[in-house]
């Protein structure tokens, strides 16, 4: 069943449209001058439309997890708009401001062919084949009471997808009672700006009593077929799938990751949170509306009557903070997905007012003063099946989920921003700082060895020179450094290091491509 399965959605994984070409970016040599501060970067640009383009540089010193775009300021060459295809293209980065060890960074050179992608091509890919065959593997109890099991094969299948199509995969693990709890973290890296992040999410645990299709399967089905169709794609801003754990049992697992998972370098912009995408009414009086609902939402309360009451639409709902984000949303699904009926509804504040609206993983973001919908079928108030056996997918109307996702990855794609782009990636760790072919041209000497804060060099050179200062820690790392001219003849200058920790350390010289390089134990 489990390979079946996965056999399905890698054969629905292939891209069937014929348009634009991305160009392709090759780098063929770096070089870092330390004396300057400079990395010289040669590539070489192809694009099969021989179309300019847009070339830009980031870099990461995490090991590439994130990359910070570097300022134009910085950079020099060809870089920027208006690059033509070709070969033997130069960019040179000032990297003076950069905060730690050159060679412990990784850079990517991006470029981009500046043409439209059509986000109606992405939305006529969304398929209720693919929704139906996701769902019929989700369907079933996964609950840690009474179908640990199953609950388990959740959990690898939405990993092994997430890591398929691609995306920064990782386990947010947690304690609830005598149980771990596993959030399952999917990243896509923004070419740009990729900080800014979208969130599409839904729980994958289902309550104790039935197979919980609906509630919330639906979901789930939903975010692996916008992953299966987004992956495809780049985007300027990063977006993040997350299946969450433990919403049954009080919203736990996005309350931990909202406290605890958020990384430091994410600004989380919008979240799109599915709660039950599935179930469709059209007969009057089937759309039952929550206490108190009429008096804080009353136009969509009257919309809701007008239509006889029907439970033939989605409701989105927001709070203050997000309202923003459900005009968006409603803008957008009625450009892409005009079939679509959806009513929005803005709750004040964080909806502490109204605790039916609370119901799922959108509420732990708005206490966090963060921007989230519930996309939302209504659960009790419109499926009797809501928490009991009967929640199966044969009561689940496959052409409205469909449109839901349709709305919901067109809106998603719309805040994140495609473009048509690739990049190359090198990383300057294989750039040795003492692989050189020259032997520094003065003699120098370095006293006194061991030292106590005050570092002596004595340096006699035939010619003056700009030479660049660096002491290292025994990882690697930069722990001071320095910009120094040495006048023609013997020259000792002395330098303060006292504020370094007493350790042993290696002193280098570099100038132009020749270095010098030396131990030496600081004790205190």
């Amino acid at each position: 069943m489990k390979k079946l399965f996965f056999l399905f959605i890698l054969t629905c994984s292939i891209k069937l449209i014929a348009q634009n070409t991305e160009p392709t970016v090759s780098i063929q040599s770096v070089s870092v001058d330390q004396t300057q501060q400079k990395v010289s970067i040669n590539y070489n640009l192809a694009d099969a439309e021989n179309q300019n383009c847009r070339i830009w540089l980031k870099v990461s010193q995490d090991g590439g997890t994130f990359y910070q775009q570097i300022s134009a300021l910085n950079l020099s060459g060809d870089v920027g708009s208006g690059v033509a295809p070709g070969n033997g293209k130069a960019i040179v980065w000032d990297y003076s401001s950069l905060v730690g060890n050159i060679f412990a960074t990784k850079i990517r050179v991006y470029a981009s062919d500046n043409q439209v992608i059509d986000i109606a091509d992405m939305v006529s890919q969304v398929d209720s084949n693919s929704l139906k065959s996701y769902l019929s593997y989700i369907e079933g109890k996964r609950n840690v009471t009474n179908s640990l099991a199953h609950l388990n094969e959740i959990r690898d299948s939405i990993e092994t997808n997430f890591i398929r199509y691609g995306l920064d995969t990782e386990i947010h693990n947690f304690t609830y009672s005598t149980y771990t709890g596993e959030n399952i973290l999917g990243r896509k890296q923004g070419a740009k700006d990729e900080a800014i992040t979208y969130i599409i999410d839904a729980h994958y645990d289902g309550v104790s009593a039935g197979p919980a299709a609906d509630d919330n399967g639906s979901g789930v089905a939903g975010v692996l077929e916008v992953l299966r169709i987004l992956s495809q794609y780049d985007f300027e801003h990063s977006i993040r799938f997350i299946g969450f754990d433990f919403e049954e049992a009080g919203l736990v697992g996005s309350s931990k990751y909202v406290q605890t998972g958020i990384k430091a370098f994410e600004d989380i912009q919008g979240v799109l949170n599915y709660e039950m995408i599935g179930f469709y009414a059209n007969q009057p009086n089937s759309q039952s509306i929550p206490n108190g609902f009429s008096t804080l939402f009353p136009q969509t309360t009257q919309d809701i009557i007008n239509d006889g009451s029907r439970g033939n639409f989605l409701f989105v709902c927001g709070n203050t903070n997000s309202s923003s984000l459900s005009t968006k949303f409603l803008n957008v699904a009625a450009q892409y997905v005009p079939a679509l009926r959806a009513l929005k509804a803005d709750v004040p504040g964080t909806g502490t007012i109204a605790p039916d609206l609370r119901r799922s993983d959108h509420a732990p973001f708005w206490d966090a003063s963060k921007k989230a919908l519930m996309l939302t079928d209504g659960a009790d108030f419109r499926n009797a099946n809501y928490h009991t056996p009967g929640d199966s997918a044969q009561t689940l109307n496959f052409t409205f989920m469909t449109n839901v996702v349709k709305a919901t990855l067109a809106t998603l794609a719309d805040l994140a921003i495609p473009i048509s782009s690739s990049y190359a990636d090198y990383d300057l760790a294989t750039v040795s700082v003492f692989d050189h072919d020259h032997a520094f041209p003065a003699n120098v000497a370095l006293y006194p060895n061991p030292n106590q804060g005050k570092l002596n060099l004595k340096v006699k050179t035939e010619k003056a020179l700009a030479t660049r200062i660096e002491i290292f820690d025994l990882t690697g790392k930069v722990v001071w450094s320095k910009t120094v001219h040495f006048s023609q003849g013997e020259t000792t200058q002395t330098f303060s290091i006292s504020d370094l920790p007493a350790a042993s350390y290696i002193l280098l010289l570099t100038s132009d491509d020749h270095t010098f390089s030396q131990g030496f134990v600081l004790e205190k």
